[in-house]
């Protein structure tokens, strides 16, 4: 099982665009830095070769995608709003 990480810094209303070389689990999740903020905001597809998430807010967001190829292609980006 192959599994990919990234993290972006982005604006609220900026999209991110993930496209992988087969179907795969893609999620985005806010990367909470405060203590009394214990439950982070998740956006995920499933069983999508690509995705287009609108990121809600600012801040640091991580990407996640999650595959059962071990030869996984994929590209992350983002399109500023």
């Amino acid at each position: 099982m192959a599994m990919v990480k990234a993290s972006l810094t982005l604006f609220g209303g900026d999209t991110v665009v993930v496209r992988c070389s087969e179907r795969c689990h893609i999620h985005l999740m806010s990367a909470k830095k405060q203590a009394n903020d214990s439950q982070a905001d998740i956006l995920s597809v499933q069983n999508r070769d690509k995705a287009y998430l609108t990121v809600p807010y600012s801040g640091t967001w991580n990407v996640l995608i999650d595959s059962h190829s071990q030869s996984l292609e994929h590209s992350i980006s983002f399109v500023p709003a």
